[in-house]
């Protein structure tokens, strides 16, 4: 009797070790996504900043009233970009409506 208790209590230990393992290895895994998910972000976060550098950089190099001019020209193709886009989603809702 005293070893079918023993056997017992080893099954149970060994059920519980097994357990324990196993969420040991799911808590693994997930802090080594956690540790690479951060590192990436490190990674990236220095990347931007270096460019963010470069840009700045780049920036002092050029004139003033360049800058200002080239400013001025980008922000009117973004305007007409942007009426285009409106323009074309009017034609496409117009489209589907003509279709249904």
């Amino acid at each position: 009797m005293q070893v079918d208790e023993m056997k017992a209590k080893l099954e149970e230990r060994i059920k519980a070790l097994e357990k324990e393992k196993s969420v040991l290895l799911e808590e693994i895994g997930q802090l080594k996504e956690v540790a690479e998910l951060s590192e990436k972000a490190k990674n990236l976060e220095d990347e931007v900043n270096n460019l963010k550098e470069e840009v700045k950089t780049l920036r002092d190099k050029i004139p003033q009233e360049f800058l200002e001019e080239l400013s001025e020209v980008t922000s009117s193709l973004l305007d007409e970009k942007t009426e285009e886009k409106e323009s074309s989603e009017e034609c496409l809702s117009r489209e589907d409506e003509e279709f249904l």
